[in-house]
């Protein structure tokens, strides 16, 4: 459910779906929202000896103090690690420790989707749901031999079975690997099982993204990452891991994301993303009338300017960068990131300049 105040109140607005209006005069600084923890996240890989797995801190590039080798984090303190383990329970230690050793397993297979330019153009609805679809008949392969899942139930042991089992567990240890890939669905996962009516309510109520995906690598990618966890994660979590928990982790990210970056939202590293249900309803102005800051785990919102009863309440979607660029620059980012074309206030002015 979109977030509830006395300062704003969300509605429907014409060719952008929901936004969120102030409902009441605002001076500048007014707080206006403290966004709970992500509901699901990843820090790249590259950066996961310096990023705090719990508080998301970052000491300019240094490797942290406490490391936690058999899941794969490292933490800045001690306190950050136990609440980290708290947060996640014996099941989350244990599927986060799985997939940390499956990943070692495969070093040599390890790749990075998202570092790798697009190829090609964007698949389309159909394609994506046939692939998907796809992927869920392999799926159930699994599910069914680990006991667990959509169709665990739906045919007894045989030869055949076995034969078409042994195959998709053969797929799975010959394709490549993303550990940030199967880091971001793991960590959704755990939420949509941790927390079945928050998931309904809050992660599957955002706008999604039909064709999330830059390319048909970066689906497959997904697709195939879908596929690993299923045949790595506790079998307790195997129900959880299904088609549609990853799809919609996939569409709903493409737009609501969060990119976590050093020293705030307009530093230089880039060093993973996260999705914030609660903090997904502001829309882009690149003029913004609203300052976002991440502090720890959770997104502050403030008022950057006076705001007028009745006006948008909009943050910037380029992270400061709006700055220095062009109304073209602006907008051809903001198309091929995001998927629209920005007619702010401002770029519709210097449109006409």
């Amino acid at each position: 459910m979109p977030p509830t105040s006395t300062h704003f109140s969300i509605r429907p607005i014409p060719s952008a779906g929901r936004g969120v209006l102030a409902s009441t005069p605002l001076a500048p600084n007014t707080p206006l929202l403290l966004s709970p923890p992500p509901a699901a996240h990843v820090i790249f890989r590259q950066y996961r000896r310096e990023v705090c797995a719990h508080c998301l801190h970052y000491d300019r590039g240094r490797t942290l103090p406490v490391r936690d080798a058999p899941i794969g984090k490292v933490f800045c303190a001690e306190p950050c690690r136990a609440a980290w383990r708290e947060a996640q329970g014996p099941l989350g230690v244990e599927a986060w420790t799985a997939l940390e050793t499956f990943v070692r397993s495969r070093a040599k297979s390890v790749v990075s989707t998202l570092a790798q330019a697009a190829v090609g153009a964007k698949p389309g609805a159909q394609a994506v749901v046939a692939t998907w679809e796809a992927a869920a008949e392999v799926g159930a392969l699994h599910a069914r031999a680990r006991g667990g899942g959509v169709g665990a139930a739906d045919s007894g042991p045989g030869i055949k079975a076995d034969r078409e089992y042994r195959r998709a567990l053969h797929h799975v240890w010959t394709q490549s690997v993303d550990p940030d890939i199967l880091g971001y669905l793991l960590s959704g996962v755990l939420t949509a099982h941790g927390d079945a009516g928050y998931w309904q309510r809050e992660v599957e109520g955002l706008a999604m993204d039909e064709e999330a995906y830059k390319d048909t690598a970066d689906l497959e990618a997904h697709c195939n990452a879908f596929l690993q966890l299923v045949a790595t994660v506790p079998r307790e979590l195997v129900g959880s891991c299904t088609v549609e928990v990853c799809q919609t982790l996939a569409n709903a990210s493409s737009h609501n994301s969060f990119g976590i970056r050093a020293g705030g939202d307009e530093g230089e590293e880039y060093m993973g993303y996260a999705l914030y249900p609660e903090a997904s309803y502001f829309n882009h102005s690149c003029s913004p009338s609203v300052r976002k800051k991440r502090v720890g785990r959770q997104w502050e919102f403030s008022t950057a300017r006076e705001v007028g009863e009745g006006e948008e309440l909009c943050i910037t979607y380029l992270g400061g960068d709006e700055k220095d660029l062009t109304v073209t620059q602006r907008r051809e980012r903001l198309r091929g990131v995001w998927g629209f074309e920005c007619m702010c206030e401002r770029c519709r002015r210097e449109d006409t300049s």
